[in-house]
């Protein structure tokens, strides 16, 4: 599916996360045209660098729970997230959540979802 407008086509962006992190405006744009069969109803099991998974948080609760190991804050007990307010344009849009893994601190998760859905 292309978008005229943005350029964007949701098939390429999905391959090329693979590879990549996507920008802002390319997630936006993700969170803004998927159909409801590409929402993955089940938590992975230790997803490969790359993956690209589309959850309904208020359904899939857990989402987190993917059998990684995440860097820990000094608490010792919860996940150490980075939480960021992304812009597509000059306006915020996107709530981003990375976290890093406990071994290989290359090693990252990145949630996004939609500040005005």
């Amino acid at each position: 599916m292309s978008d005229p407008v943005s350029g964007y086509n949701l098939n390429d962006l999905v391959r090329e996360a693979q590879s990549r992190w996507l920008k802002p405006a390319e997630v936006y744009f993700i969170l803004q045209n998927y159909k409801e069969d590409q929402l993955t109803h089940e938590l992975p099991k230790k997803p490969a660098s790359g993956s690209l998974f589309l959850f309904n948080k208020r359904v899939l609760r857990f989402f987190r729970k993917d059998g990684h190991s995440w860097r820990k804050k000094k608490d010792g007990r919860t996940v150490g997230e980075a939480h960021e307010r992304l812009k597509v344009g000059n306006v915020e849009a996107l709530n981003c959540y990375y976290a890093r893994g406990e071994q290989n601190p290359n090693f990252q998760r990145r949630s996004y979802w939609m500040l005005d859905p």
